[in-house]
């Protein structure tokens, strides 16, 4: 995906989302500083985490999401719990050790290959503590996902009332079972007041895994799952959970 021009609209779709906050603060509260965030975008977490006390490193990929993260911090007031690093985690991890990682929201599988998955992963336990936890979301490959090759969704619907302006968000995906890939077409249109509309098209790709073959993977890479749950309530996992939310930690 193109993370610079996406940048632009991420916050309008995913800037009020923190279902998930509990979750990572939870773990945060028992592990400590410092925290480190992979994937961290414009700080829809990351700055939460610090507002808490934590000191934390946000790590992305994409310069125009930092740029939104570091105003984020500024106007929040805790851009000196902050450290921000523009980097492919596929390409090393600077810092640490760090007590806790986490990557949020399908990062993970952004990562569209074996090796790069294993290559963030070996980065992450070289980073973390021995005994430090990593936490990771990623989406359960379940039936119903295979499902939805195909077909287009409108996952989001926006309208201004001062303004006018309509802004929606189609999403379009396309699986391949066998490759274990998910290409997923981000299409947003925005409606002027005077009835003129924009589009935007934002492709992207995931490589999405199963969980025998996660914890395969984590273990590999020197990690040990301590728990999977399947949504962020703590229920346990199951085959029909919407995601599998991994609890890990480093072997000593």
């Amino acid at each position: 995906m193109d993370y610079e021009a996406f940048a632009a609209f991420y916050d309008r779709f995913f800037g009020d989302f923190l279902e998930d906050l509990p979750f990572y603060q939870g773990y945060a509260e028992r592990a400590g500083s410092p925290l480190l965030e992979v994937g961290c975008g414009t700080g829809r977490l990351t700055v939460p985490l610090a507002e808490a006390g934590f000191q934390i490193t946000g790590l992305d990929a994409s310069a125009a999401m930092l740029t939104r993260a570091r105003a984020r911090a500024e106007r929040t007031g805790v851009s000196d719990r902050i450290t921000w690093i523009h980097q492919d985690a596929t390409r090393g991890i600077p810092g640490g050790p760090y007590v806790m990682a986490f990557i949020p929201l399908n990062t993970f599988l952004h990562f569209d290959s074996v090796e790069a998955q294993r290559a963030v992963l070996q980065h992450l336990r070289r980073v973390l503590e021995p005994g430090g936890l990593l936490l990771m979301d990623c989406l359960n490959p379940d039936a119903a996902l295979l499902e939805e090759s195909g077909q287009l969704f409108l996952r989001s619907w926006q309208e201004d009332a001062e303004s006018g302006k309509i802004l929606l968000w189609f999403e379009a995906r396309r699986v391949d079972a066998a490759a274990q890939r998910l290409e997923v077409m981000f299409l947003v249109e925005e409606r002027e007041p005077n009835g003129t509309w924009r589009r935007w098209a934002f492709p992207s790709r995931m490589r999405f895994v199963w969980p025998g073959e996660l914890r395969l993977l984590l273990e590999s890479c020197g990690f040990t799952i301590e728990a999977m749950f399947g949504a962020y309530d703590l229920t346990p996992y199951r085959e029909d959970s919407p995601q599998m939310l991994v609890v890990a930690r480093r072997i000593h």
